[in-house]
């Protein structure tokens, strides 16, 4: 299956197990769905803040920031642009002069209301190959993989028909997509993202693959797989040539320094695959992949 221009048919068993390249996958499938129901002119993260306004009005930058699930800096520039475009009005709050309140404009409103058939339409569909009681249950486990706090795992795992930014899960893959980005950082380091990981990986269990199967196993779009193998050539951990049968196609092969890295990182790729987990029981984690494997669509 094809979802967009993301392969979803071919990958990997290795991958097929971890939950973070899983969670990648599914935040692919959000993307393309946001980009077809709600469209370029409001991102996921910019629906959040201003879904969180709607709730409510005139909290601080700050406040707004953690409910959305928001760095400093990324809040700090989003809530610019969002003012520049006449969503968002900014204050100073009148009893402390470093912290800015914000409210919603008479446009945010609009924007909130315009977008909300779309945003039901994305978690619809990317629900759609899960069960009812399944639906629940990858919320719960997205909720505890997002580390968001019991008592907010308790208003999520409630089913009563209530649109916000924590219920939604197109925001939670997002968010446990960052807390994987986190742990990544953390164990393996700087010297190799998880989607590079993904296609060495992809290199180590069929060498000599020409670049298109290659992106399929590690889940990666023509585009983006084409600059990662330039980037990867560069760097001398991957070797490409022409297929002298088709001089259209690539074969792609580790070389003896991408073999190295790949096995050096395995380690830390291990431990942050069991740390992303750790939030639910061991018994577990079987069906939270196998959830997780429905809902990108692999």
């Amino acid at each position: 299956m094809v979802l967009g221009e993301i392969p979803t048919t071919r990958v990997s068993a290795r991958l097929q197990q971890s939950p973070g390249h899983l969670i990648r996958v599914a935040q692919q499938v959000h993307t393309r769905l946001w980009s077809e129901h709600v469209g370029a002119d409001l991102t996921a993260p910019q629906f959040a803040v201003l879904l969180v306004l709607a709730l409510e009005p005139g909290a601080d930058q700050r406040t707004v920031g953690e409910r959305a699930s928001l760095d400093k800096a990324t809040m700090a520039e989003m809530v610019a642009r969002l003012v520049r475009r006449g969503l968002v009005l900014r204050r100073r709050d009148p009893a402390d002069g470093r912290r800015k309140l914000l409210a919603l404009s008479q446009n945010g409103a609009q924007a909130v209301r315009e977008a909300t058939g779309g945003v039901v339409r994305v978690q619809r569909t990317l629900f759609e190959p899960l069960t009812p009681e399944e639906q629940l249950e990858i919320v719960r486990v997205m909720a505890r993989i997002a580390r968001l706090e019991p008592a907010a795992v308790a208003v999520i795992t409630d089913a009563r028909p209530i649109l916000d930014a924590q219920r939604a899960i197109g925001y939670l893959i997002r968010v446990g997509q960052q807390v994987h980005t986190k742990l990544w950082t953390e164990h393996v380091g700087s010297e190799l993202t998880a989607p590079q990981y993904a296609v060495l990986d992809a290199l180590e269990s069929e060498p000599g693959a020409d670049q298109r199967t290659v992106g399929e196993l590690a889940s990666l779009d023509k585009a983006t797989m084409a600059e990662m193998v330039s980037r990867l050539v560069r760097r001398g951990l991957v070797l490409r040539r022409r297929d002298p049968s088709d001089g259209r196609r690539n074969l792609l092969s580790l070389s003896s320094a991408g073999q190295d890295l790949l096995h050096r990182s395995a380690a830390g790729v291990r431990q942050v695959q069991l740390l992303l987990l750790s939030p639910l029981e061991e018994h577990e984690h079987e069906a939270a992949l196998a959830l997780l494997a429905k809902a990108a669509r692999l």
